[in-house]
């Protein structure tokens, strides 16, 4: 039997696959030009053109869009950001706009715009799966003014609540929601709503939490703790919520079981109430929660909850500024689980300095190291990881070694030695320069993979003794 040849095409712009990947790099204007090719073309492209609506500078354009244009093309707007006005939202009033993914609303005070932008939330319930909702600030910016004006409370019914379900019990795809992500910002919302939020949110995997007051909690409404959400970015107060009715309403992590990250955006104490750092205990809450991001103020709040109410951390990201012999005796505590350590800025004092070298001593376990912005000195960071022998990931830079043409001849040297497979006839002397002390240094940690030495990540090969 013969089969027929497949023809192949000979032109690459026959190939939507490059089309596409062509289109990311044009302007409006060219992908427009581009959509009047052919029907092919016109699929290829037309997404590129509508695909982000952003209404701090499409407004003008995008209102005066007819009917007629936007049924043809409202299918494709994928991002609408900055929507703030009603009339960003009655330019958005067509059942051909169903599709958008990424929403960034900023609440203002009218009624009118609030019922539209639930219509729209609604309508495009099966594919949005990025949510920013947040309110213009009061004045003056309190949490207490915060609470008084109506602007500021949302109808979580209007946007998270379920469709009823159909005749048969089931739910269509457009009937589910597909939420991923969601910010709140300056947001009044009630304890029992908070918890209706997480429960019409099954797909929630990343929340950011800012100035959002959790209130009117009653121990007689059960709280939802089913929550799937990983990734948390609030302050250490938000997570205590802003319940002024009850002092003893229990903290939001209370609702995030599976709960691995979080990201510290502030170390300031709750006003509202006295927490005893001394007795909580985030594992009880979120035992995954493994992987901290911690804010630069308030040393002393960070030392003891590394020491009291963290258990077995994994990933540790500070600031260069809270080293001191507390933070270093909280990050010890951890030593024989955490595999990753990120500080940011640079190091002044040699007391923070010393610490440092201390917490990278007893840390054996350690597989990431980022110390960017700090100048450290070889011998110190030689001495101090000589014992950190899984370390795959490594950024650091050495004072005296700083010039590019130097660190690609240190790091085409560690290449060489991994692939002569020779490493352990390799001997240092004690006049070698300092770019090949570091080359020795590197091919020592026969995990390591991935190295920035203050230009550029440099990728090594394996080595063969590892």
């Amino acid at each position: 039997m013969q089969l027929g040849s497949k023809n192949h095409p000979s032109n690459p712009f026959d190939l939507p696959e490059i089309r596409v990947i062509i289109a990311r790099y044009l302007t409006r204007s060219d992908c427009r030009s581009c959509m009047r090719v052919s029907h092919d073309w016109f699929l290829d492209f037309a997404s590129f053109v509508w695909h982000t609506i952003d209404f701090s500078k499409d407004a003008t354009a995008f209102s005066s869009v007819s009917p007629d244009v936007l049924g043809k093309y409202g299918g494709f707007i994928s991002q609408a950001i900055n929507i703030s006005e009603v009339r960003h939202i009655q330019s958005l009033q067509h059942f051909k706009v169903d599709s958008i993914q990424t929403m960034n609303i900023i609440l203002p005070d009218s009624w009118l715009y609030r019922e539209m932008l639930s219509d729209l939330h609604l309508r495009c319930r099966g594919s949005i799966v990025s949510l920013n909702i947040c309110s213009n600030p009061p004045n003056p910016n309190t949490l207490e003014n915060q609470r008084k004006w109506a602007v500021h409370y949302i109808h979580v019914n209007d946007f998270f609540a379920t469709f009823p379900p159909s005749l048969d019990g089931t739910f269509t795809a457009s009937q589910r929601s597909h939420l991923r992500v969601l910010s709140l910002k300056r947001i009044c919302v009630t304890r029992e709503a908070f918890s209706s939020l997480l429960r019409f949110s099954p797909r929630l995997d990343e929340l950011t939490l800012s100035q959002v007051m959790v209130m009117n909690h009653k121990p007689s409404i059960p709280l939802y703790t089913e929550s799937k959400v990983r990734h948390l970015s609030a302050s250490f107060a938000q997570v205590f919520s802003h319940d002024t009715e009850d002092q003893a309403a229990p903290s939001l992590l209370h609702q995030f079981p599976l709960l691995e990250k979080w990201d510290i955006t502030s170390l300031a104490l709750p006003i509202e109430r006295t927490i005893d750092i001394s007795q909580l205990d985030f594992s009880t809450w979120c035992p995954l929660l493994q992987t901290i991001t911690f804010a630069r103020n308030n040393t002393d709040l960070m030392s003891s909850l590394l020491l009291n109410a963290f258990t077995g951390l994994k990933s540790c990201t500070l600031s260069a500024q809270n080293i001191t012999m507390s933070t270093a005796f909280g990050l010890v505590v951890h030593h024989e689980t955490l595999i990753s350590l990120i500080i940011n800025g640079d190091i002044q004092d040699n007391s923070s300095l010393q610490y440092l070298a201390l917490i990278l001593r007893l840390c054996r376990h350690l597989q990431t190291l980022s110390l960017e912005s700090i100048v450290c000195d070889f011998e110190k960071v030689y001495k101090s990881l000589s014992g950190s022998l899984g370390l795959r990931e490594l950024r650091v830079r050495f004072k005296g070694f700083d010039a590019p043409q130097d660190i690609d001849s240190c790091i085409q040297q560690v290449c060489d030695w991994r692939r002569s497979g020779n490493i352990t006839s390799i001997q240092p002397k004690y006049d070698d320069s300092i770019s090949t002390r570091v080359a020795h240094f590197l091919v020592s940690l026969k995990q390591l993979r991935t190295v920035w030495l203050g230009t550029k990540v440099y990728y090594l090969p394996p080595s063969s003794t590892a």
